[in-house]
């Protein structure tokens, strides 16, 4: 007896239908046989049963029919005997990850070890590997990760910093799957985002050294309204100024607005694209004093936020996630400077990105309510595509009872 795989795996709550059963004497297949199936470690035909009586076709084999996978990512295994026969057996495991899109709700995310740490998109840390779904391991020998943010040389791709066992930096491109060594940066720098990494103060692209007063970054972004397509970093300078980074032309610069009434002040926290926030102001800044959208404070009364996205709904149009000093969950919309309350998100929540927002183990989406329950990890909201208004966060577990 034989089966046609050694293990087996499938999403919880879900099923798996691929296992295959073989009977043989010697070269010869064995058809018309009785093969009982037994389950072990929470694993169900249908009907809740953990036995099934299968017979074997003219080539010898039967299908072992939809095992049930049970909730929280148990180990289990399927045993075949029959009468005159060696029995077999073989290891049943589950998927527990799942990907929440904005404004699709839940997906499965396939071929992630259980356990596995949501990073972003549809990548998954377990074990020092990188974990894309549906495609399995990507990338091994990982110790830290950084952000995930577009690359400044190739219009379709996100790029993943890391920083690998030997303390060598590499970048992972989600366009070709693959990951790429980076010279000329120093041992064990911390990864920042795309193909961003910091030793000290100072920041390196490709081995080159764009910054080198670098305190604190926020999230690299494309920026809005750049004809070139730049992606525009704000950070906090080693002597509290706001600065902003522009890739790939690599120059840096103070933003023009420092200084001013409606400026951010020295030792302002950077956000994401051209917003820093300071005493609960939220404050957009420029590069030389034109802005598509203004400048000056924003936005008031912010005590934390998530990431800032495409708007999911409205094309054109980005959101910043945030919680209110009040402790109230809100959005503010980037091009129109607005902020607003968010709808159907309980209070004591956590801002994710786009309109997704954390209250403990539940995701809530802005107008829409609960979206994913028994989630035990949450990674970074991201695009689902360059230039697409899909976001996409991915999971721990998000799994209903079953």
């Amino acid at each position: 007896m034989t089966f046609s795989s050694a293990s087996y795996a499938g999403v919880a709550c879900a099923a798996i239908v691929d296992a295959v059963v073989r009977l043989a004497d010697g070269t010869e297949v064995v058809a018309g046989a009785t093969v009982v199936l037994q389950l072990a470690g929470g694993y169900t035909f249908d009907a809740g049963a953990v036995t099934a009586t299968v017979v074997t076709g003219g080539d010898g084999t039967a299908s072992c029919g939809a095992i049930h996978v049970p909730a929280g990512g148990a180990a289990g295994s399927i045993a075949a005997t029959a009468s005159g026969a060696t029995g077999a057996t073989a290891t049943l495991t589950a998927f527990d990850a799942r990907l929440l899109a904005s404004p699709r709700g839940l997906s499965d995310a396939d071929l992630i070890p259980v356990g596995a740490t949501p990073v972003a998109l549809d990548l998954y840390l377990s074990a020092g590997a990188l974990y894309r779904s549906g495609v399995g391991a990507v990338a091994t020998g990982i110790d830290a990760v950084g952000a995930l943010a577009p690359s400044a040389d190739d219009a379709s791709a996100f790029l993943l910093p890391l920083r690998l066992g030997d303390g060598s930096a590499a970048v992972f491109d989600t366009v070709s799957n693959t990951t790429s060594a980076i010279g000329g940066i120093p041992s064990d720098a911390t990864p920042v985002a795309a193909d961003l990494f910091l030793s000290d103060s100072t920041l390196y692209r490709g081995g080159t050294v764009v910054a080198s007063d670098v305190d604190a970054c926020g999230q690299l972004i494309e920026h809005d309204a750049d004809a070139a397509a730049r992606l525009y970093l704000p950070y906090r300078a080693t002597d509290g100024t706001p600065r902003l980074l522009r890739l790939p032309d690599g120059d840096t610069r103070t933003a023009f607005e420092y200084g001013t009434a409606g400026g951010p002040p020295a030792g302002a926290t950077p956000v994401a694209d051209d917003l820093f926030i300071a005493a609960g102001a939220l404050h957009r800044v420029s590069w030389d004093g034109t802005s598509a959208f203004g400048a000056g404070v924003v936005a008031s009364g912010i005590a934390s936020w998530g990431a800032l996205t495409p708007n999911p709904v409205y094309a054109g149009e980005r959101l910043l996630p945030v919680i209110t000093t009040a402790g109230e969950a809100a959005v503010f919309m980037v091009s129109g400077s607005t902020l607003r309350l968010a709808r159907s998100v309980p209070a004591g929540a956590a801002a994710v990105g786009a309109d997704l927002f954390r209250v403990g183990s539940t995701i809530h989406q802005d107008g829409v309510g609960l979206v994913a329950s028994d989630v035990t990890a949450v990674g970074d909201a991201s695009p689902a595509s360059r230039g697409g208004t899909r976001v996409v966060v991915p999971l721990g577990s998000a799994v209903a009872s079953c």
